[in-house]
């Protein structure tokens, strides 16, 4: 039964978790993020939440871009080793011998396991409790297609995509998992 509670937790799992990276003056980090959406369409733009504290924040604020990724569920390992490490302590790219390209606008990593990705260049930061939450305008995409059917919705009979579900865990949502239609009028869309 639900009832008022007076413990300091928040409910914001399972989630997808995006994975960011950032490069300045030769220099360059990757972190797990939690906490980030997709924001608007005029012009498309990218949110993530950054604490003020970490690397990525220090390289994102300095050069003004950064890049988004998502990860398929057989590397929940990598997604979780990259956010808990700090890159001010280690390369990460060559600890876990992270395969990239760097990013046709901006120069940023982008993952070659990444079966989604976003360039981004930075167009607000706005400090919220010890963190910053950083916009950014959509400036590249990057698809593995074969992995999508129509309207860029994922195929779950070749992807399985990693839903972070709170201290270090995750479920996999395949084509196993069951699946609810509910058709509306955006399906014409």
């Amino acid at each position: 039964m639900r009832k008022p509670i007076e413990d300091p937790i928040w409910y914001a799992y399972p989630g997808l978790v995006a994975i960011v990276t950032s490069k300045y003056k030769g220099e360059q980090n990757i972190m797990s993020a939690g906490w980030h959406t997709f924001m608007g369409t005029n012009p498309h733009t990218y949110g993530i939440s950054l604490d003020t504290n970490t690397h990525t924040y220090d390289l994102v604020k300095n050069s003004g871009v950064f890049g988004v990724q998502f990860l398929p569920a057989h590397l929940t390992k990598l997604i979780t080793d990259v956010g808990t490490t700090s890159g001010s302590d280690i390369d990460k790219f060559h600890e876990y011998n992270i395969l990239y390209d760097d990013g046709l606008k901006t120069g940023v990593p982008i993952l070659k396991d990444a079966y989604f990705a976003y360039e981004c260049e930075v167009k607000t930061m706005t400090g919220v409790a010890g963190s910053e939450w950083v916009v950014g305008e959509i400036v590249q995409r990057y698809q593995d297609t074969d992995l999508f059917i129509d309207k860029g919705m994922p195929d779950f009979s070749k992807l399985e995509v990693p839903l972070y579900t709170g201290r270090s865990n995750y479920r996999v949502l395949n084509e196993n998992a069951p699946q609810k239609n509910h058709p509306s009028i955006l399906d014409n869309y």
